[in-house]
């Protein structure tokens, strides 16, 4: 256990350095479409002597925790790295377990993402100053957390933005833009859910996604497509199963426990969410470095073998340049993100192909 955690502390001083020197993609909404979205992927170091199961949220104290502050870390805000350098010399952080904090959102009728398992976040507004200021508000909003107190948090970085498309990436929903805290206490505030958005909050060990018995393993999330594609419509959505059938997204179950410690279950962690997680565990890693396979390599399957094979040739040429200039993270950030895009193409062209052969 200790070597696990030692590397996984390691690991995660080598993401706050690739956030640091390696400058993320931006995406600028366009005209037609200006919808922006921020979330927050919070980490926290729980120190050994506290198990998940501990009411760990609830220790938080304001009074110690403006003693613990001031003895643990030095400098203002303007010393970013003097404050990291201090951090990683702390006892407990050196013996302690990275946790990433995922929320469970509400189930709520014409939420697209309702009930799944997510980073907290949500929409920018128009009183935002900008994309980070709107994952600041939304955070404390959800779950009560102020990432903008940075005696509590330290802002890391951010990641690759995306564009979020509908079904079979027709239609540009938003472009949603990930960031990156570093709790530096050793106590975490109390959580306050918003019970109209978040069901649940969860902390979820870092080194989870490190074991490619549970990364790696097919337990897929399964949708209809055809009330996606005709809600308005049976008849089409008939047609829609006879041509395409169910789509499979590849699924991570993460084991863990609530934040009271009294029931435990596991969560499943896909879509979206799960690429922006492999987006983080990628950046765990060493230019240098060739890492594990991506957490979201495995693409999402059809129920007919034939629509699969035509998407699986569509993209040999993105897998083959992948594999080719893999140790160069720059790179292989951006041909995967090629991937993805390439992905919904072949999706695309092929139901266009067999749709006109059955309507014809």
């Amino acid at each position: 256990m200790t070597d696990t955690v030692s590397s996984t502390l390691e690991r995660l001083k080598i993401l706050i350095s690739n956030l640091e020197n390696i400058l993320h993609c931006e995406i600028k909404s366009p005209p037609y479409q200006p919808r922006r979205a921020s979330v927050a992927i919070i980490i926290r170091i729980r120190p050994k002597n506290l198990s998940q199961d501990d009411d760990y949220n609830n220790k938080f104290d304001s009074a110690e925790s403006s003693t613990n502050k001031s003895l643990q870390i030095e400098g203002t805000d303007n010393e970013q790295k003097s404050k990291l350098e201090d951090f990683w010399k702390l006892p407990w952080v050196k013996d302690g377990e990275p946790e990433i904090l995922y929320v469970k959102r509400a189930l709520r009728q014409g939420d697209r993402w309702s009930g799944q398992i997510a980073f907290p976040g949500g929409k920018r507004d128009s009183n935002d100053f900008d994309d980070l200021d709107t994952a600041e508000r939304e955070t404390f909003e959800e779950v009560g957390l102020d990432l903008g107190n940075r005696e509590l948090f330290i802002y890391a970085g951010a990641l690759d933005e995306r564009e979020i498309t509908s079904t079979f990436g027709k239609n540009l929903l938003m472009v949603l833009c990930p960031f990156v805290f570093l709790q530096l206490t050793k106590e975490t505030p109390p959580i306050e859910i918003s019970g109209s958005e978040i069901a649940s909050t969860h902390w979820i060990p870092l080194s989870i996604f490190f074991d490619p018995n549970i990364t790696q393993k097919w337990d897929p999330e399964s949708i209809d497509l055809s009330s996606r594609l005709a809600p308005n419509s049976w008849i089409l959505q008939n047609i829609f199963k006879t041509l395409i059938g169910r789509m499979h997204f590849h699924c991570i179950g993460l084991p863990h426990s609530d934040v009271d410690g009294k029931t435990k279950r596991s969560l499943r962690l896909w879509g979206i969410t799960l690429q922006m997680t492999s987006d983080l565990i990628d950046m765990m890693y060493q230019q240098n470095e060739i890492p594990p396979r991506r957490l979201d390599a495995k693409r999402p399957k059809f129920d007919y073998w034939d629509m699969n094979f035509f998407v699986w040739c569509f993209l040999r040429k993105n897998r083959k340049n992948y594999k080719k200039r893999i140790s160069d993270l720059k790179t292989r950030r951006i041909i995967w993100a090629e991937g993805w895009r390439e992905y919904f193409t072949a999706k695309i062209t092929t139901y266009n192909f067999y749709y006109q052969e059955y309507i014809n």
